[in-house]
């Protein structure tokens, strides 16, 4: 397991601004409630008090059940579907099971129960220097429609135009909402923006976003778990969504065929993770994956001496160590102690790990045997990426902290090794992060270093990375983000948020993906060349609304050697 999670704590800890990490819902609602927030468990469709559907409300039917939802003219959203068995009692920790088939009558106007979250974290991480604009950039992160927060919350929400032609068969946007692996919720962005913009330049979409577990409850390592089949439950979760798609999206005039994966940050190293899950078999659940600000992780083994240490600690402090099955025990306990033990620990906890079963291996490894989903991808990323890290890092950082955070970063390294790293990012305010901002911006010691060291170890590297393998293999594109300038940050990680989710130009170039796997449309305003590894062209995003292309060639020394050491001790 990859120890130096520090930059996902640092935005975990920044995206909990004005949220209950547990049971409450965000206190900022830039994202409208597409219908008032009420319990998530649907009613017994059974049973008498089974709800009536209003006059002129949109239904649809699945299996023997009836579901019905809210238009506003332009779009239909059905909220909260059940797309597995509830994973409680025996199955928490456990696969998601599918559905028995549905019957009776469902309300579909509300938004699903989201997963328990494990951020406890609030506003008083900010360090002193952070700048009110940077406060307010990372509203946007924590915003979540109202929502209520629960175990049982495998559920999903469709979302088409209102006027879909008999016969007509839509592609499939399938979102994975940005989380660390232990915040937010499925409700986090408002899909009719994208399906509302893909009517206007006629190639309509549907959207799906899916819930999955988080935290301890979808992430726990440890070789109880491995033996059970159960790693990386968060990630299965989305694949049994996926299959859930296959199966029931032609109901909504959808097309299994044409399903394309989105995501940012965590949702965009999940989109990815799926193109090498199962050994790269994508079990024709996925022909597109488009990721924003994130690629192969680097995953340590689920049962490591570092994963079972954090698992026989969690079973500790939930009194179950002694138990003769501590998973068992595990699956008894009440929900509110594991929330409390999870909230407490370190979040680096609750990272992805290679299984051995549906990550079979480290991506690292997987890339070299070339064992990749033979699907068409996006990957991208913004230019400060690592700025966001600073936050964790104390006033007064120093080189000795510097080298001990490399060490994190690749735990099998040698000192000497480090120290390279460390020599390839010289604390010169010029060379770091907001790049190109000369000697503006150094609001802490190391600030701009720490940030350039952190956002190519996190990001960079890996983007890089990814594209070497899969360029000459299959349709790659690549995106190089500089638009939407925060002071003290620059291009940040989670820039392109207003833009793709708000319906930008961002937005129109996933749409056209969507309908055909290729970005560029019929009629491309800057036509956007496949990356090769003779030409590896990104798309350039700045300006306001300014198209052209730059060079993956930047900082090559240093991603070189990272790639180097991604490929060496992993």
């Amino acid at each position: 397991m990859r120890t130096h999670a520090v930059y996902l704590f640092a935005f975990q800890a920044i995206c909990s601004l004005g949220a209950s990490p547990t049971t409450g819902s965000s206190t900022l609602s830039s994202i409208p409630s597409i219908a008032p927030a009420a319990a998530s468990v649907l009613p017994d469709s059974t049973s008498p008090t089974a709800p009536a559907i209003p006059s002129g409300a949109p239904t649809i039917q699945l299996d023997e059940g009836t579901f019905f939802g809210v238009s506003n003219g332009v779009t239909n959203s059905f909220l909260g579907i059940p797309f597995a068995q509830p994973p409680v009692g025996d199955l928490r920790f456990a696969p998601p099971q599918p559905n028995s088939p549905y019957k009776g009558v469902h309300n579909a106007t509300y938004w699903g129960t989201q997963c328990l979250n494990t951020i406890s974290i609030t506003g008083t991480v900010l360090p002193s220097w952070a700048t009110d604009e940077m406060k307010r950039y990372f509203a946007i992160f924590s915003t979540l429609a109202p929502s209520t927060f629960g175990e049982d919350c495998l559920n999903l929400n469709v979302i088409a135009p209102a006027n879909i032609k008999a016969g007509q068969k839509l592609p499939i946007v399938a979102y994975i909402f940005f989380s660390g692996f232990d915040f937010s919720g499925s409700s986090n962005v408002d899909g009719r923006i994208m399906v509302n913009r893909s009517i206007e330049i006629g190639e309509p979409v549907i959207w799906v976003s899916m819930n999955y577990r988080l935290g301890s409850y979808g992430f726990l390592p440890g070789r109880q778990i491995r033996e059970a089949g159960s790693g990386n439950m968060g990630l299965r979760d989305q694949r049994e969504a996926l299959r859930w798609i296959q199966k029931y999206i032609p109901a909504f005039g959808g097309d299994p065929s044409r399903v394309t994966l989105l995501g940012l940050s965590s949702g965009a190293a999940s989109a990815t993770l799926h193109t090498v899950a199962n050994g790269g078999d994508s079990e024709g659940l996925f022909k597109g994956s488009w990721g924003e600000s994130g690629a192969l992780q680097h995953l340590g083994w689920i049962d490591s001496p570092l994963a079972q240490g954090i698992y026989d600690e969690f079973t500790e402090k939930l009194n179950c160590s002694d138990a003769t099955d501590t998973l068992a025990c595990l699956r008894q306990v009440p929900v509110e102690n594991i929330k409390n033990v999870s909230a407490s620990s370190a979040d680096q906890f609750w990272l992805i790990t290679a299984d051995g079963d549906f990550i079979q291996e480290p991506p690292q490894q997987a890339l070299v045997k070339g064992k990749l989903a033979p699907v068409a991808i996006v990957n991208g990323i913004a230019e400060d990426e690592g700025t966001i890290a600073t936050l964790t890092f104390p006033d007064g950082a120093n080189d000795t902290l510097l080298l001990n955070f490399i060490k994190q970063a690749f735990p099998n390294i040698t000192d000497s090794q480090a120290q390279v790293v460390l020599d390839l990012y010289p604390d010169d305010p010029s060379e770091g992060a907001p790049y190109g901002t000369g000697s503006q911006y150094e609001l802490a010691p190391m600030f701009k270093r720490i940030a350039s060291i952190a956002g190519d170890i996190d990001f960079d590297s890996n983007h890089r990375l990814l594209g070497s393998f899969v360029a000459n293999r299959q349709d790659f594109w690549s995106y190089y983000y500089t638009r939407n300038f925060v002071y003290g940050f620059g291009s940040t990680h989670g820039g392109e948020i207003p833009n793709m989710y708000g319906g930008g130009d961002m937005a129109d170039l996933l749409i056209h993906f969507a309908n055909t796997f290729d970005p560029n449309g019929p009629k491309p305003k800057t036509y956007w060349p496949k990356y090769r590894l003779a030409a590896p062209i990104m798309l350039l995003f700045s300006g306001n609304d300014t198209l052209s292309y730059k060079d993956d060639t930047y900082r090559s020394d240093q991603i070189d050697y990272l790639n180097h050491l991604n490929l060496a001790v992993h």
